[in-house]
């Protein structure tokens, strides 16, 4: 038998909770997730691969490791794969920051639904995000700074690369 924790929020007319409930998981009011939610969901973890978890798991597993973000992205219905693009890692105030950028719309991943998940879909209806899990960084974090910027490709290359380089020039100019 499964107890029920009271979490002290009244519920209105309809069942549920006010909106004014506040969420124990920073994770849960960050990212829109439902910390009690224990309904199966597709999850996706960039450049990792896919999985089945929950709402609540998602939510403990972020809010253990900040180091990660989390979007979701609508399963198209009859959909087998569903496509990950570049935009889709980002949370919606940063799409529409981002949206100018050359890479926006680039294919990141093509993931596969599971079978089980497509007819549970199709049938039931369950399945209707994909979860994508992915680092917490942004455009601005591949900025270059001053130590990774190079005036040349000499002085990555050594002491006599200067050197090197003349004189492979005047043997190559000598070959022909």
């Amino acid at each position: 038998m499964a107890t029920q924790i009271d979490t002290g929020a009244t519920r209105n007319a309809t069942g549920l909770t006010d909106s004014t409930h506040s969420s124990t998981s920073t994770s849960a009011s960050r990212y829109d997730l439902d910390e009690e939610d224990t309904s199966p969901i597709l999850l996706y973890k960039y450049r990792g691969g896919l999985q089945t978890s929950s709402q609540k798991d998602l939510c403990a597993w972020l809010d253990k490791d900040e180091n990660f973000r989390v979007t979701k992205k609508e399963i198209p219905r009859l959909s087998s794969y569903v496509e990950v693009k570049r935009h889709d890692l980002f949370l919606p105030n940063e799409q529409v920051e981002y949206r100018n950028t050359p890479n926006y719309d680039s294919n990141l991943a093509s993931v596969k639904i599971p079978a089980m998940a497509y007819w549970s879909r199709l049938i039931l209806g369950g399945y209707d995000n994909l979860y994508i899990v992915s680092p917490e960084t942004s455009p601005n974090s591949s900025i270059a700074d001053d130590d990774s910027r190079r005036p040349s490709p000499s002085t990555t290359w050594g002491q006599d690369s200067l050197e090197d380089a003349r004189v492979g020039a005047q043997d190559h100019a000598a070959v022909q």
